[in-house]
This record gives structure tokens, C-alpha cells and sequence, in this order.
């Protein structure tokens, strides 16, 4: 069996990164800092960005985030955004620097925010109150991978079959039930998905190379087709 890493960007530079170190020591998982992730944490097909509610509300209105995640969802299998911090602290903050903006309109740019990241991204977003807790749900989440106990194996066995069995089937090829939707608007039957071109699918938001070779995989190999999460449910 291939020895997982938990990779760290060396450009992280916050509380959190060393949080997440003396975890991963704890719970004895081997960790190495890379200049080359385009995420703060890495651990096998699985790209975790974390952030502080701050730094996620500056990065979403300059358009970062989206930048990120889209580059995250070209290179890894699952995307989770950890974000850590009370956002009655950050408003107080900003309230200390003269900036007037009610909590109410705050909270819900917020809460807003996050649920078109839900619908445009197939990502995990977690919330914790301090970097200490995010740290800990980091290692844990890296510990249980390929287990029962995962949050992958937790987001398949609570999917519920919908009305529309094409929706299904993509969900089985490890799409979102946001952008099997998406998939089927453009091309109509899964026949017609499954003769589309990576061009054509990434074409589609919320679709990058990996998510559409897998797709194509899933629907046109002739021999059987193997994800973790499937058989993981199965178990």
C-alpha cells in the first residue's frame, strides 16, 4: 500500500498550519510542506483550501475563491473549503475600523455566499468556531480516509435517489445532483453526455478535467469502473 502524505503549502503561514501539524504528529500521519500545491492542504485525491471567515470574505469579493476552486476542481477528486472563525467577531472587527455595515446584511452575504458555492462547486464547506477545531477536523478528516467513517462515505449514503433516474445514473458517475441537472439541460439524454468531448463538458460550470474524465469513464467503459465512495456504500 502507497504511504499517504498529508502535503502542506509552504506559503501557509497561520496559526492553523501549525495547528495542523503537532495533529498530524499526534495522530501519527506524515506530513511535508510543498511549494507546489495550488491548496493549503493535500492528502491523496482529496484538496482542502482553509480559511479564516476574514480572509474568506476578502477572497470572495475580490474573486480569488473562485479562481481557486476552479483550480482545485481540475486537479483533485474532492474539494473541501474549511472555514474557521465567528463571524459576530469579524463583524466587531470590522465595526473597530469604522465600517458601519449591519451584522443582519453581513450574515446574509454570508450564508448567501455559501450556498452558490454549494450549487457551483461539488465541494464540502465546513465551519468551526477556532483554528484549533478546523485543525483537528483536518487530521481526522485525512485519518478516516478510505474508511466508513469518512465524510465521502457520509455524502453518499445521504444522497436519496430523486425523481429523475438520469440524475441518478450521473450521480453514480460522481456528479453533484447540481450538475447532473446541468448536464442533462445541455445535452438532453445520457447518451448524448456520454458522446460529449472533454471540451464540451468542461465547457459546463462546475465541470474540470478530472470530474470529466471521470464521467466519460463511468459511462462508456466496457469493463467495471471502481470509485472509493462506490465502494464504500456498498460495503
Amino acid at each position: 500500500m502507497v504511504e499517504k502524505i498529508l502535503y502542506i503549502d509552504n506559503r501557509e503561514r497561520s496559526g492553523l498550519e501549525e495547528a495542523v501539524k503537532k495533529q498530524a504528529d499526534k495522530a501519527k500521519i506524515k506530513w511535508e510542506l510543498n511549494q507546489n500545491l495550488i491548496t493549503d492542504y493535500c492528502y491523496g485525491q482529496i484538496g482542502i483550501e482553509a480559511k479564516s471567515i476574514a480572509d474568506y470574505m476578502q477572497s470572495l469579493q475580490s474573486g480569488h475563491l473562485a479562481h481557486q476552486l476552479e483550480n482545485m476542481d481540475e486537479n483533485y477528486n474532492r474539494m473541501i473549503l474549511v472555514i474557521h472563525g465567528k463571524l459576530d467577531a469579524y463583524v466587531a472587527g470590522l465595526k473597530r475600523r469604522g465600517n458601519r455595515t449591519p451584522y443582519a446584511r453581513i450574515q446574509a452575504q454570508y450564508i448567501g455566499s455559501l450556498s452558490r458555492l454549494d450549487v457551483d462547486f461539488d465541494l464540502t464547506i465546513m465551519q468551526f468556531p477556532t483554528p484549533s477545531a478546523a485543525a483537528y477536523w483536518i487530521v481526522k478528516r485525512c485519518e478516516k480516509d478510505g474508511t466508513l467513517g469518512s465524510i465521502s462515505t457520509y455524502r453518499t449514503l445521504r444522497r436519496t435517489s430523486s425523481e429523475d433516474m438520469r440524475i441518478d445514473a450521473l450521480r453514480g458517475a460522481g456528479c453533484s445532483e447540481a450538475i447532473a441537472k446541468r448536464l442533462i439541460s445541455q445535452f438532453g439524454s445520457i447518451i448524448e453526455i456520454a458522446s460529449a468531448n472533454m471540451k464540451e463538458l468542461t465547457a459546463l460550470e462546475g465541470i474540470g478535467n478530472v470530474r470529466a474524465r471521470a464521467i466519460i469513464e463511468a459511462l462508456t467503459s466496457e469493463s467495471a469502473v471502481v470509485k472509493e465512495r462506490v465502494k464504500l456504500t456498498n460495503a
